[in-house]
C-alpha cells in the first residue's frame, strides 16, 4: 500500500509539473472518513497574538451564537524548534480556550514572513543541506540588498527535502488533534511566491506547486477528520492543477482577501471557487487591506463590513469567513464587524448565515467523533 501511494504521489506531481493537467481519480485518493463540520464565522488572529488577545477573543466571542470560533496562525518555527523536536504548548492552549468557551479552533501554518528579517521556517532548514530552505522575497515590493535585514522569506517548497519536513510536521500534527472536536481545520497560507530577489525559474515555480499538491494531499489524510484548507491566489497558471488535486485528495479552498472589485483576483482566485462549491469548502478571509479599500492598492475606501460579508457569502459561496481582527485606528474595523455580529438584523443561526451544506466530496459531516 505504501508503494501505491508512492506511485499515486508522483503521477500527481508529474501532472501538476507538466502544465497543470487536471489529476485523475487515480492519482490521489481522499479520506472516506466523517469530518467534523462547524462551517460559520472566526474571528483571526495573527501570528504574534499573545495568550492576552487569544483569551480576550474567546471570551467576546463566547456568548454569540453566531461566531463559530477563532482562527490562530503560527510559524512553522513556533511548532518545531529543531529538527524532530515540537512545542505544542500554544496550539494546546488555544484549543482549550476554545473548548472552555464552547467554540472552535482552526489553525493556520505560516510558511512565508512578511516582515523584513523575520524567519517562518525552523533554523535548521536554513542550511544547505536544505538548499537554504527558503528564497528570499522583497518586502512591499521595494528594492532589497537581499540580506535578512531588508527581505522577508518564502518557503523553498521546489526543494524536495523542504517538502518532506513540512509532510512530516502534518503528520505529527494530526496525530495529535485530528480526534481533538474542537479542533475544527488546518490550512496553509496563500500561493503568492512573492517578489523573489533572485527570480524564481520555471522549473523551480512548477515544482514547488507539484510538491504543494503533495503536501496538501499527505495533510488530508494525516487529517482524515478535519477541514484541511489550502489558501491560494497567485500565480494564475498554477491554480487550476492545484485545484484539480484539491479536489481529489479532498482539501478545502480558502483565500486571503475578499475584495468587493479586484480584476486580478477575479481572473485568477474567484472563478475558482465556483469550481469547488458544494463539493469542498470554501474559506474566504476578510484581512486588513479589505477593510479600507474595495481592490489591491486601491484608495481608501471603507467598505461597509455587512457588503465584505454579502461578498463572501454571495459571489464566494462562503462556508466558513475568517474576519481579521484588524484594531488600527481610526477606522478599528474590528469593532465594526462585532457590531454587525450583535445587531438585530444579523442571523442569528450557529453559521451566522452562511452555507451549511454538507460538501458532496465528503462522505459524511457530523459535530462531533
Amino acid at each position: 500500500m505504501k508503494k501505491l501511494n508512492s506511485v499515486r504521489a508522483s503521477l500527481a506531481a508529474l501532472l501538476l509539473a507538466l502544465g497543470g493537467a487536471a489529476l485523475s481519480q487515480a492519482a490521489v485518493t481522499a479520506p472516506t472518513a466523517p469530518v467534523k463540520w462547524h462551517p460559520g464565522h472566526y474571528v483571526a488572529l495573527g501570528a504574534s497574538a499573545g495568550e492576552y488577545l487569544t483569551t480576550n477573543t474567546f471570551k467576546e466571542i463566547s456568548a454569540l451564537p453566531n461566531v463559530r470560533g477563532v482562527m490562530t496562525r503560527y510559524a512553522w518555527r513556533d511548532i518545531e524548534t529543531s529538527r524532530g523536536v515540537y512545542d505544542f504548548s500554544r496550539i494546546d492552549r488555544d484549543l482549550n480556550l476554545a473548548r472552555a468557551a464552547g467554540k472552535q479552533l482552526f489553525i493556520t501554518i505560516s510558511t512565508k514572513a512578511f516582515q523584513a528579517g523575520a524567519r517562518a521556517l525552523p533554523d535548521y532548514l536554513h542550511t544547505a543541506e536544505y538548499g537554504g530552505g527558503v528564497y528570499r522575497i522583497r518586502i512591499s515590493g521595494k528594492d532589497a540588498t537581499g540580506s535578512e535585514a531588508t527581505t522577508g522569506e518564502n518557503i523553498a517548497l521546489y526543494e524536495p527535502s523542504v517538502r518532506d519536513r513540512l509532510v512530516a510536521l502534518a503528520r505529527v500534527l494530526g496525530r495529535r488533534y485530528n480526534a481533538q472536536n474542537n479542533f475544527e481545520g488546518i490550512a496553509y497560507n496563500e500561493t503568492a511566491l512573492g517578489q523573489a530577489v533572485v527570480p524564481l525559474t520555471d522549473a523551480q515555480k512548477n515544482t514547488f506547486f507539484a510538491n504543494l499538491a503533495q503536501v496538501d494531499t499527505a495533510t488530508r489524510q494525516a487529517f482524515p477528520n478535519t477541514v484541511v484548507m489550502q489558501f491560494l491566489n497567485f500565480p494564475k497558471p498554477n491554480m487550476p492543477g492545484l485545484v484539480s488535486n484539491m479536489l481529489n485528495a479532498g482539501v478545502a479552498l480558502g483565500g486571503p482577501d475578499t475584495f468587493l472589485n479586484d480584476s486580478t483576483l477575479e481572473a485568477s482566485a474567484y472563478p475558482l471557487y465556483d469550481t469547488v462549491a458544494g463539493k469542498l469548502p470554501l474559506g474566504p478571509s476578510v484581512q486588513a487591506e479589505n477593510y479600507v479599500t474595495t481592490y489591491q492598492f486601491g484608495p481608501y475606501a471603507p467598505p461597509a463590513v455587512t457588503d465584505l460579508y454579502a461578498f463572501a457569502r454571495g459571489r464566494l459561496h462562503a462556508n466558513y469567513l475568517f474576519w481579521s481582527k484588524t484594531l488600527t485606528p481610526p477606522l478599528i474595523p474590528y469593532d465594526n464587524v462585532m457590531k454587525m455580529f450583535k445587531s438585530a438584523s444579523f442571523p442569528k443561526d450557529a453559521a451566522g448565515g452562511l452555507n451549511t451544506a454538507c460538501p458532496t466530496l465528503f462522505t459524511a459531516c457530523v459535530a462531533g467523533l
